[in-house]
């Protein structure tokens, strides 16, 4: 059943082909060729395959070298026999629902109201985004087969098929064939995993760098002795021993670009392996052939070389996909992994208090969370009342009461007191989980940046094996004995190496010079994106701001600020925690002993009380005015008005109903933010902020920026922040910058999303960006990378694209000789190596950052 349908067409013809062949000489006493299946001598070892010419044979032993024995499953694969009949592998395991765990195949409605089948596995042999795109286009060439969708930061890939079709044992074998092995995803052995191919991969180039090596030494000797002199029998040797450390280059460690290459044309989706591995070969046979003719040149020190620093670039690279994948990892590690459990006792003794995994909490129990604890659930509050801080999930910067009948968010922060929660969520099955799968998809879906790259080389190599063809049909009119030698040299000198390392160079470079900034960047898209003007969302709470509550306004004497600093030790609330730092700073009177505060008592929702020196102090909302029916002055009013109007929260101190002081809490903007905003708008951005705290403290803080009323959005939902983010796209590039769960889905839909150290880990994990000071000033220094950077990129693509096109038509036209073209081939890397290093993607400093 899984088939494309010009493979069956093929094997039709064959299978005809080769059943009238066997009809004409089964009376000779002949046997199938192992490779075309033709007739062929039979062999005098009956053990030995048997091949009709010598190209079967060169073809056979070509691809099993490579390990692709399974192209001949693929071949013979008769249209109505599925490929799970002629490969008996482990791939059955995944038609087992049992066995698939802890993958999941789900149901859903495809077009037409067709039922069609979705599961998540993990997939090996991914090594960029062309890998991606290689596995998300092949479901266009195979029937029953709807979508894949691949995410790198997990490696993992999602399946979309219609199981009356074809089977998901069907799908891994496919996948396997084209070099992806698949199997149930488990993300806590991911790390596992990923680290198993890390390591894979890194013998790989170790392999690569011993060949390399010891090719250039010997082609040291070579070189010497073309100028002193060497023995014909020590030349013979050395050059024997070069080549075969080339071939042991690319046929072992090279592997990896020829399984590219070879996918790639079975599937008809070029990428950038198939014009590499199409140079590697073409060095390889050309250095095969001048073992057989002494004039002619051998190049194995190139291809060695070559092979040892395109593996080294694929291990960073996916050292860096791996990085990502477990900060993304880190988004349910939010939540407690334990939870204080209560357990009923039935009506007889008291009930006990179990501390137990959260993942064994279950519907219905009822957990106990203490002050300062996270909570580890969904649920709803049965007993206390306390304030829980929300800024992790909705950006708020005020704690929120909460009390009996409230319901509560995992992730969240216990403040004050003990409140138990009857459990309505857990798991991925809370506020948070929803959150961290939003976050995922929006990672999934967003498109990357098409690999331009991939698609010039593609049509370069189309280009240039045409005209290595015509090359050598005119010159084999002219002179046969230089044909194949111009040929050659045109393949060798363009070989388009610069164009696939111009954009990968320069972003790394960039990379890493941003990160000796304290500025990490996990996605090289990020650095494209950047580079051209467009809209740039920010959180406000601890973005924009501080993120932490300071007193900005007191109205009142020194004693008075004493004592409310005095009760307020009492309570661990952040407003309280301000009061006591202000006062410390800000009084010369030395306060006493906190034990003289007595009977204190936290009214939720409303501030504490407490008594001291026979006096009942009260502080906190100006709600207690009203309680007490408390007579205040106008000038009292008027400050409170003031407090209120500057963006600030109005904190009231009585004693013994009586109004005696007044103070505003708030959390300050950030030193920089004020520059750093001015200098994105003069840039041509448009600023917007995008908060979940109070549409009014939303506009005060705007109005402080310069930012305009219309795009100051407050109150905002992790949902609404999404849904702003997608609405801006097509007007240019979107970035989000925040630091908290409440950002993650934004961040991760946004086209770059720019997380501050010390956020949260969501937001963190859901960014590709990390400013690492936390200074906003890093992403100026961010985006004025980008743009040198991209400049860097385009200059270096036409650098190589000409040098590649003179180089072509020198060869062409016999000026230079595959020597020639051997020296010149690295020469253009070299260039754009040179352009890269030269160019001053970051700037030795920034005002904003200092």
């Amino acid at each position: 059943m899984l088939r494309s349908r010009h493979a069956a067409m093929r094997k039709v013809t064959m299978n005809r082909t080769i059943d009238e062949s066997k009809t004409e000489v089964a009376a000779e006493g002949t046997v199938e060729c192992a490779h075309c299946g033709l007739p062929s001598p039979r062999p005098r070892d009956e053990s030995e395959p048997a091949f009709c010419c010598n190209g079967c044979r060169g073809a056979w032993q070509l691809i099993h070298g490579w390990g692709l024995e399974d192209f001949y499953a693929l071949r013979d694969c008769d249209p109505n026999e599925t490929f799970a009949e002629k490969n008996h592998r482990t791939f059955e395991d995944l038609d087992d629902p049992k066995l698939l765990l802890p993958s999941v195949v789900k149901t859903v409605s495809g077009p037409d109201g067709i039922s069609l089948a979705k599961v998540r596995l993990s997939i090996s042999g991914l090594h960029c985004a062309a890998c991606s795109w290689l596995i998300e286009q092949t479901p266009n060439h195979v029937i029953g087969w709807y979508s894949a969708e691949v995410q790198m930061h997990s490696r993992s890939v999602e399946l979309l098929y219609d199981p009356s079709l074809i089977r998901l044992s069907e799908l891994g074998q496919l996948l396997d064939r084209i070099g992806y092995r698949v199997q149930p995803y488990d993300p806590s052995s991911e790390r596992d995993a990923s680290d198993q191919e890390s390591r894979q991969l890194l013998v790989e180039v170790a392999i690569a760098g011993f060949c390399a090596a010891n090719a250039m030494w010997i082609a040291v000797a070579l070189y010497a002795g073309t100028f002193t002199g060497i023995a014909d029998s020590h030349r013979g040797l050395l050059r024997l021993v070069g080549v075969g450390l080339g071939a042991l280059a690319v046929l072992i460690p090279g592997r990896l670009f020829m399984r590219g290459a070879w996918a790639s044309l079975r599937m008809r989706i070029p990428h950038m392996d198939l014009p590499v591995a199409v140079g590697l070969l073409a060095g390889l046979v050309a250095s095969i052939y001048g073992l057989f003719v002494p004039a002619s040149e051998i190049y194995f020190d190139s291809i060695a070389t070559l092979v040892f620093f395109l593996l080294v670039g694929r291990w960073i690279q996916l050292r860096q996909q791996h990085n990502a994948g477990r900060s993304i990892a880190a988004l349910l590690n939010l939540t407690p992994a334990a939870a204080t459990r209560v357990d009923k006792q039935d009506g007889v003794g008291q009930d006990g208090l179990v501390r137990v995994p959260v993942r064994e909490i279950v519907l219905g129990d009822v957990v106990k969370v203490g002050p300062g604890e996270s909570i580890p659930v969904d649920g709803v509050v049965t007993q206390g009342e306390s304030y829980v801080d929300r800024s992790l999930l909705t950006g708020e910067s005020r704690p929120i009461a909460i009390g009996v009948g409230d319901t509560v968010e995992a992730g969240t922060d216990n403040l004050e007191s003990d409140i138990l929660i009857c459990t309505t969520a857990t798991g991925g099955q809370t506020r948070l989980g929803e959150l961290s799968q939003t976050v995922a998809s929006a990672a999934a879906s967003k498109t990357p940046i098409v690999q331009l790259a991939n698609r010039i080389g593609g049509w370069f190599v189309c280009i240039i094996l045409t005209l290595a063809m015509i090359t050598a049909i005119v010159w084999w009119q002219i002179d046969s004995s230089v044909a194949l030698s111009h040929s050659v040299a045109l393949l060798i000198v363009a070989c388009p190496c610069a164009l696939a390392l111009a954009t990968p160079l320069a972003i790394a470079v960039a990379v890493g010079r941003l990160a000796e900034r304290r500025i990490l960047v996990r996605s090289g898209d990020s650095i494209e994106q950047l580079a051209k003007p467009g809209t740039i969302f920010f959180d406000k709470t601890g973005t924009l701001t501080q993120g932490r509550m300071q007193v900005t306004d007191w109205f009142g004497d020194e004693e008075t600020l004493c004592i409310a600093a005095m009760v307020e030790a009492k309570v661990g609330h952040p407003i309280a925690r301000a009061i006591v730092s202000y006062a410390k700073a800000n009084t010369k009177i030395e306060m006493r002993d906190n034990t003289v505060v007595t009977n204190v008592i936290n009214r939720v929702g409303i501030g504490v009380e407490a008594e001291m020196d026979q006096s009942r102090y009260r502080i906190g909302s100006v709600k207690w005015l009203s309680i007490d029916e408390v007579r205040k002055s106008v000038a009292q009013q008027s400050r409170i008005d003031s407090i209120l109007n500057s963006g600030s929260t109005p904190i009231v101190v009585l004693r013994d109903s009586e109004l005696v002081a007044v103070l505003g809490v708030s959390d300050p903007l950030r030193s920089e933010a004020v520059e750093v905003i001015g200098r994105l708008r003069s840039s041509q951005w448009k600023v917007s902020i995008l908060s979940g705290d109070h549409q009014a403290i939303v506009r005060s803080v705007a109005a402080k920026l310069g930012v305009p009323e219309e795009y100051a959005l407050g109150a905002q939902t992790p949902e609404q922040k999404l849904l702003a983010i997608q609405n801006a796209k097509g007007n240019g590039p979107v970035v989000m910058v925040g630091d908290g769960v409440n950002d993650a889905a934004a961040l991760a839909a946004a086209d770059v999303g720019v997380a501050l150290r010390g956020g949260a880990n969501a937001s963190l994990a859901a960014a590709p960006v990390l400013i690492g000071n936390s200074h906003l000033g890093g992403i100026v220094t961010l985006i004025t990378s980008a743009k040198r950077t991209v400049r860097c990129i385009r200059d270096n693509f036409i650098v190589s694209i000409s040098y590649n096109a003179v180089a072509a038509v020198l060869a062409m036209t016999g000026v230079i000789s595959p020597l020639i073209a051997a020296v010149l081939m690295p020469i253009s890397s070299l260039t754009v190596l040179t352009m890269t290093l030269a160019t001053p993607t970051v700037s030795p400093s920034q005002s904003v950052e200092t």
